[in-house]
């Protein structure tokens, strides 16, 4: 059996608590060619905007599975009731690529109104944690468990043997549940228009499960990005609203860190993911 650590008593750092890394540049394949107006360039597709329709263009060699996947997900979403940016078509281009075509949300995200007022930046914190709040609100039984998701990524992670073995077994022993949980809620899928209605964009990663696992994997995306105050804002926050102990939500973290490090490229924040997943024991 593994050894196991226990956590520091604050939840804004892991326990041996290493040097944050500094922001560095990910790797990305060629950005695959697409009309209109680029909004966001990210790993492996390219997001534009052709008038009241927003496309996301994948690579070439993306499998036609995990496109139609990311579709049915964004539609499922829709039909629950959140307020997503609808999902109009999926649209195999002329070179080979596929696209998602979905209506335009007006508006700034969360992210960039928070860098552009930070003197009310607590006042935005508390808006995104409603906005979460309203998200794992919903329950659904059409989506695909979250828990087969995080078992599967575990079992992949380049932990030791032992210790992959006790996440399993950590894993198997949270509650249960069957709440929307996003996969991926961060400031800059949250899109506020003009009139202070939202939507929230990016539906890849959508799931059903536990909410906690949700607030878990929002907590470490402020913290591998440097936003160590806004973490613990966060996290601190959100689990007042909700009149749950801050510790219910670090049990998940050595999970949802060890499956989010199999999708990290970055070896420094990946290093950081591994070593949050080592820490097997919350006291």
């Amino acid at each position: 059996m593994a050894t196991k650590k226990s956590a520091p008593k604050s939840a804004a750092a892991p326990a041996k608590k290493p040097a944050a890394p500094k922001a560095t540049a990910v790797e990305k394949p060629a950005a695959p060619k697409a009309k209109g107006t680029i909004l966001a360039e990210r790993t492996g597709k390219v997001i534009t905007r052709d008038g009241d329709e927003v496309l996301k263009t994948f690579e070439k060699g993306k499998a036609k599975v995990d496109i139609l996947n990311e579709a049915l997900n964004q539609a499922r979403a829709e039909a629950a009731g959140l307020p997503v940016a609808a999902l109009k078509e999926v649209r195999k281009n002329k070179d080979g690529t596929w696209s998602l075509v979905s209506e335009y949300a007006e508006g700034k995200t969360l992210d960039q109104i928070m860098k552009e007022d930070k003197k009310n930046f607590a006042r935005h914190m508390a808006t995104f944690i409603k906005i979460h709040i309203d998200v794992m609100s919903h329950k659904v039984t059409l989506m695909n468990p979250l828990l087969e998701k995080l078992d599967r990524q575990i079992a992949a992670s380049e932990l030791p043997e032992e210790q992959r073995y006790e996440l399993h077994m950590q894993l198997a022993g949270l509650p249960k549940n069957i709440c929307v949980c996003h996969g991926d809620f961060n400031p800059t899928n949250v899109i506020i228009n003009p009139k202070g209605g939202y939507k929230i964009i990016d539906w890849a990663h959508v799931r059903r499960g536990n909410p906690l696992a949700d607030i878990a994997r929002t907590y470490l995306y402020f913290w591998i990005n440097g936003m160590h105050a806004a973490a613990e804002k966060y996290i601190v926050g959100i689990c007042e609203a909700l009149n749950v102990e801050k510790r219910d939500v670090q049990r998940w973290l050595p999970v949802v860190a060890a499956a989010q490090s199999t999708k990290m490229t970055d070896p420094k924040n990946r290093d950081l993911l591994l070593h949050w997943a080592s820490v097997v024991d919350y006291t």
